[in-house]
């Protein structure tokens, strides 16, 4: 299975506030005795100095330093070795906030489910943001007996020695590998990576498509494995797979359209297309903007208690009861949320802005304008397209069929099918300005989020991610069995376009390495 394990959520963390320095003046009765030792002054000085800089600070922890103290603790059974560990690798001011009875007790529960433990290696990831540099620790490291690895998430401090702030949860990996120093438009490097996919695919039964284009040019594309285990078809070229929430795009775009024919604003409220919704003091404060950037404030229909329900809807219209029913989680505007109520009340905007089904809508002004022959919503049971059959892993090894899990058909908030060809169709009408204007473009690769509790960069309809120096846009999609991923790098004027059909880690491996080889990030 693909297991995004959430553990220990530990509560946001302070940075560390320096103490004011306090200077004395020597008194008149010893300031001759001190004019007469100046000349020991400059070293005194150098030494005193020297000796406020060891207690009043570290040396930053490396990652590696961290992640196999901690995978020690894991593997222990000794209280008093985790409780010295915790106090090593955890940030005082989480220490303070949890105590150190819960930390330790988390490490119980960490031992229960993975130990023993075989350590592999660890990093440390860098993210810039208007806000401050974002750090987050990977550790890699395997329990006895299973193919797969598991990759420990932390955010660490803000400022030396970078210690655990908080676990965010476990993803399962495929074995964390070097990567060759190559651009990704030199043949080694191509060659190399056409050699990793064949070892995921060997080794953890990874199947999925990926394409990677500069410019108009296809440097890279490679189809493998199974679209249809039962009846044996394979994934080519012209498999259509699920984009999730990736297709949350086309809404954004959508709307973004609507606004350049003049027919709505950004700045419309909620209000003003659904005066009834709950919470009308809030529900005023809501524009189009906070929808598009997810700073609404609305919560998300999507929940365990709603979701027998929602299996059973034969259209998305049916979802709205839903979102009344949840209402808001906070102030609008205030915070970064990300909620898939948003987008389905933006495809409801657009079907009365428009006056068009949102299908037909989406179909007639994105899909056909961009040359995407090939993609739209479709059913999941519809067997004269070459829709990939999603899977999830089976206990004790294989895949099953996970579609009894899925909803009939997309929405605005996720479940188009594509292929690789046509997001990249998609992606060159969208930088080419034949979907949106240049200016529309612009607002929609706008971070939103600056300035707002836990922002996380999103403009409209797109997730921003830096890499190194380089900036990219696009967005992903993840549901069961379904994983979708498009980033365009605008100043490298490269876009990378991975899909997969499975729960599987080794996705996110392949993803996320395909990342550093076009960013060169290593």
């Amino acid at each position: 299975m693909n297991r995004w394990i959430f553990f220990f959520a530990l509560s946001n963390w302070a940075g560390y506030t320096a103490a004011a320095e306090q200077k004395t003046r020597p008194s008149a009765a010893i300031l001759p005795a001190i004019l007469k030792l100046r000349c020991l002054i400059p070293l005194i000085a150098l030494l005193y100095t020297q000796a406020a800089a060891c207690q009043g600070s570290q040396p930053p922890m490396t990652p590696e330093q961290l992640g196999s103290r901690f995978v020690q603790a894991i593997n222990s059974t000794d209280a008093v070795l985790q409780e010295d560990i915790s106090k090593e690798v955890y940030a005082p001011a989480t220490l303070e906030k949890m105590g150190l009875e819960r930390i330790v007790a988390h490490f119980q529960k960490l031992h229960e489910a993975f130990a023993p433990l075989e350590y592999h290696h660890s990093e440390r990831l860098e993210f810039p943001k208007p806000s401050g540099t974002t750090y987050v620790l990977h550790v890699y490291a395997r329990k006895q007996g299973e193919v797969m690895w598991s990759d420990f998430q932390f955010y660490l401090e803000t400022t030396p020695p970078y210690r655990i702030g908080q676990m965010v949860f476990v993803a399962e990996a495929a074995e964390p590998i070097a990567l060759p120093n190559g651009s990704i438009e030199q043949q080694e490097t191509l060659d190399w990576l056409d050699g990793y996919i064949e070892k995921l695919e060997r080794e953890n039964g990874l199947s999925g498509s990926i394409l990677i284009a500069k410019g108009d040019k296809v440097v890279f594309e490679k189809y493998w494995g199974f679209a249809d285990i039962e009846n044996g078809r394979k994934i080519d070229a012209e498999a259509l797979f699920g984009l999730a929430s990736g297709s949350k795009m086309f809404t954004a775009t959508a709307i973004v359209q609507l606004m350049e024919q003049g027919k709505l604003k950004l700045t419309d409220k909620l209000t003003d297309y659904f005066p009834d919704f709950p919470n009308q003091a809030w529900a005023e404060r809501v524009t189009l903007k906070n929808l598009l950037s997810h700073t609404s404030g609305i919560a998300e229909y999507w929940t365990q208690e709603n979701e027998p329900a929602m299996l059973r809807f034969e259209n998305w219209h049916e979802y709205l009861p839903l979102i009344y029913k949840e209402g808001f989680r906070f102030e609008p505007g205030t915070e970064s949320y990300y909620s898939n109520s948003n987008f389905m009340l933006l495809g409801a905007i657009v079907e009365k802005v428009s006056g068009q089904d949102y299908y037909q809508y989406i179909g007639e002004n994105i899909l056909k304008k961009a040359g995407m022959a090939h993609s739209g919503y479709f059913s999941h049971t519809d067997t004269s397209l070459p829709l990939v059959v999603p899977y999830a892993r089976k206990e004790g090894g294989g895949w099953q069929n996970n579609r009894p899990k899925q909803f009939r058909r997309g929405s605005p908030a996720g479940g188009c099918y594509a292929n690789a060809a046509d997001m990249l169709l998609f992606c060159k009408a969208l930088k080419n300005h034949q979907l949106v204007s240049t200016e529309g473009l612009k607002l929609m690769a706008t971070d939103w989020t600056v300035g707002v509790k836990d922002a996380q960069p999103y403009g409209l309809g797109l997730i921003l991610e830096q890499y190194g120096q380089e900036a990219s846009y696009g967005h992903g999609g993840t549901a069961g069995g379904v994983n979708f991923e498009f980033r365009y790098f605008p100043r490298m004027d490269i876009a990378l376009l991975v899909f997969n059909n499975q729960n599987n880690g080794a996705y996110d491996d392949l993803k996320r390495n395909a990342l550093k080889l076009i960013s060169g990030v290593r």
